[in-house]
């Protein structure tokens, strides 16, 4: 971005988002099979919820604290400061320590695995299936979202319903999200990450009264309680039942896959609005939420699918 700002360049500017994107691919999937490795399996749904609410934190903030800096500074101050921050990240990962696996057979196993055989596990797995499934049909609304968000704010004439909107969406997921474990505790993940499309279906049927102010605000409100319970549960079934030598190449898998759906889900969300309207549009989403989930809640009554994380009691030494 330096040599960017320096030629005035397009094309290095493009360069440098490609690049970025690139470590974001390796980065993410890392992330989320590290932490089975660096907290107990007990703390894997906190570990989860916690990492979700950083990122929350990121995306809400950032983009206010980057506003705030590009208005009180020059861009090559701008990415100075990124570039040490990023520095003091390196830093601090090297001081992780995670075990390595010294069992031959597994790395052996570790090397020939490729993305084609995740197919077959991925088939076998009801569990791992069903929540695909699921977040799927989520990411389907979540790529259209600053779209719908532009939309609200057109049909009411409000610029400021955007910044509403996205504080309160925000706001609902760090505030609940520090309930989940409390609330899901030793429940059945599947069971309990598909009766939580229930209520994305609900508030996508809300927001379907789009010259509603208070109907559309409480809507996210409620879509951001449901995602704060939903995603980290999800995380947190796939780092059980993936086994451990397989979780890089299926959260790298699922990376593609939600960056894949995410650019379906722009165009259709644009294809839709223009020929259906904002209001037909989520209320069709919201009877394909509630479709999805009664299909695989019963999926998984047939498969009698239990996937709970373990929880382990400290004992008091006398």
């Amino acid at each position: 971005m330096f040599a960017a700002l320096y030629y005035q360049s397009v094309a290095i500017m493009l360069l440098s988002v490609v690049i970025m994107q690139l470590a974001a691919t390796v980065y993410m999937p890392t992330v989320q099979a590290a932490l089975p490795a660096v907290v107990s399996a007990s703390d894997l749904l906190k570990a989860n919820t916690v990492n979700f609410n950083v990122t929350t934190i990121a995306r809400i903030g950032g983009t206010a604290v980057a506003g705030i800096l590009v208005a009180i500074m020059n861009l090559y101050t701008v990415y100075a400061l990124s570039l040490v921050f990023y520095a003091i990240l390196v830093l601090l990962i090297t001081q992780l320590k995670i075990t390595n696996i010294t069992d031959s057979t597994i790395v052996k196993k570790k090397e020939k695995i490729r993305f084609s055989e995740l197919f077959p596990f991925i088939r076998q797995e009801p569990a791992v299936l069903i929540a695909l499934i699921n977040s799927g049909i989520i990411t389907l609304f979540l790529g259209g979202f600053n779209l719908l968000v532009l939309k609200f704010s057109q049909v009411q004439h409000k610029p400021e319903l955007m910044g509403w909107i996205y504080s309160i969406e925000g706001m609902s997921i760090l505030i609940v999200g520090l309930f989940a474990k409390r609330v899901i505790g030793k429940r059945n993940l599947v069971t309990s990450s598909t009766l939580f499309m229930l209520l994305f279906a609900i508030s996508f049927a809300g927001m379907s009264f789009s010259e509603n102010t208070s109907a559309v605000l409480g809507s996210f409100v409620l879509f951001g309680c449901a995602v704060a319970f939903f995603f980290p549960m999800v995380s947190t079934l796939f780092q059980i039942k993936v086994p451990q030598d397989v979780q890089g190449r299926f959260f790298s898998f699922r990376g593609m896959l939600d960056r894949v759906m995410f650019q379906v889900a722009l165009l259709a969300t644009g294809a839709c609005l223009d020929w259906f309207g904002i209001s037909t549009y989520l209320l069709t989403l919201a009877v394909l939420t509630i479709a999805s989930g009664i299909l695989t809640l019963i999926l998984a009554k047939q498969k009698s699918v239990d996937v709970r994380q373990p929880v382990i009691r400290e004992t008091v030494e006398g």
